[in-house]
């Protein structure tokens, strides 16, 4: 997993300028990585919904399932890239580094609060 990766940074720093780049690059597949695991267990989720509860099988719509779970975590995971707020965090993991309100914003709108909405959503279905 990417996440063994992370081991590399206990003396992030003592040399921030080597390992800055690895760090941003870890953080960004940690990140997509997450986000991937999170759209596939939604589908998975709404699929048996459909099946169990509906009576529809979607079998069609499988390949906008990979699809959508491939490419959107791509541009959500791409925009602490382009606002360099991937960094050392204050756990001494590589992830948006929570040292300004703005990237605590950034966390909260990209993650945590999209997150915490889809398994919600998906707990209710799978409960229904």
């Amino acid at each position: 997993s990417v996440s063994v990766t992370e081991v590399m940074f206990i003396n992030y720093d003592d040399s921030p300028n080597i390992y800055g780049r690895i760090c941003t690059a870890v953080a960004f597949l940690v990140d997509y990585a997450m986000w991937v695991k999170l759209l596939f267990t939604m589908w998975v989720s709404v699929h048996l919904f459909c099946i169990i509860v509906l009576g529809k099988n979607l079998k069609k719509l499988e390949v906008l399932y990979v699809v959508t779970s491939l490419l959107v975590p791509a541009l959500i995971s791409a925009v602490p890239l382009i606002t360099h707020t991937y960094g050392n965090s204050s756990s001494d993991l590589c992830y948006i580094a929570a040292n300004t309100s703005a990237a605590l914003i950034e966390n909260l709108a990209l993650w945590d609060g999209p997150a915490m909405f889809i398994l919600i959503a998906a707990s209710i279905a799978m409960v229904v």
